[in-house]
């Protein structure tokens, strides 16, 4: 599959990637890219034989020229890919030049690949971009304007503190070690519900030692987690437009579409037909 139509401003053009499993799409990159994952899936990135994660932790910088398949390791994963055109490098520059931003400096970043940190700032300005850009179709307001200029101003100070070797750590916490073997075998078998009472033994502790854990670190019971990454991925899936809600129960792991639909409306207050892709009215006979 090849990359999907843009949504073009001045300074940086927007795709959202929706990729389901065993499907690779290819993006050929005309300028400089920024690859973040808009849910908690993850996604693997190659560029040539090289190959790298996208996943919550960070976003991925991909130079112009290169071509660059983006595959997903989670039964469906929505990627935005920001475009860097020239005309945002000079607006960055006459709105930054005060803190003493060296254009040169980020032209010669922007022509490597890179895998950078996402920090909660990127996180935040990134989904707020996206919701301006497709949920309000803004495309030129000035909101759009400002959080292209902060998104390309993060990206410049991840850069430099990268090279001065002061690079910052991501917005996601990371947990203890039973607590990340725990979270990294829920993310191997999403949907095998067998394996959710043998999940203790799995990471190697006893089942009271990880509950307790996981209510301390995460804020909620390992089954809770569980479920919420299911259904996670079920609004990827459903984004998509690729399945009928029926469908997508049975891939993320529920018999029963009832008892799906309470629980999607449960975590996301709205019934699962409510993220299916509007398709356009059909013209009238004439």
């Amino acid at each position: 599959m090849t990359q999907p139509p843009t949504l073009s401003g001045k300074g940086m053009s927007l795709s959202v990637l929706g990729v389901v499993a065993r499907e690779r799409v290819v993006l050929r990159a005309d300028a400089p890219l920024l690859l973040v994952s808009l849910e908690a899936a993850v996604a693997q990135v190659a560029m040539g034989r090289a190959a790298t994660t996208l996943d919550r932790s960070c976003c991925v910088v991909v130079p112009a020229g290169a071509r660059v398949t983006v595959s997903t390791m989670s039964p469906a994963s929505r990627v935005a890919v920001l475009a860097i055109h020239e005309p945002l490098l000079g607006a960055f520059v006459r709105a930054h030049r005060r803190l003493g931003v060296d254009r040169a400096r980020l032209e010669d970043w922007l022509t490597r690949g890179a895998q950078l940190p996402r920090t909660l700032w990127v996180h935040e300005i990134v989904h707020r971009y996206v919701f301006e850009r497709v949920a309000l179709g803004e495309h030129t307001s000035a909101a759009a304007r400002f959080l292209e200029v902060e998104i390309l101003k993060e990206m410049y100070f991840l850069f430099r503190d990268a090279a001065e070797g002061a690079e910052r750590v991501a917005a996601v916490r990371r947990y203890s070690a039973v607590v990340e073997r725990a979270i990294a075998h829920i993310e191997a078998h999403l949907f095998d519900l067998a394996a959710t009472g043998a999940l203790a033994s799995q990471v190697g502790t006893s089942g009271s030692t990880l509950l307790r854990a996981f209510r301390r670190e995460v804020g909620c019971t390992p089954g809770a987690y569980w479920r919420d990454r299911r259904l996670d991925e079920a609004l990827a899936l459903l984004r998509s437009g690729r399945h009928a809600v029926t469908e997508v129960a049975r891939r993320v792991g529920y018999d029963e579409p009832t008892a799906f639909g309470l629980a999607f409306r449960k975590r996301f207050a709205a019934p699962p037909s409510s993220f299916l892709p509007r398709r356009p009215a059909r013209a009238a006979p004439t």
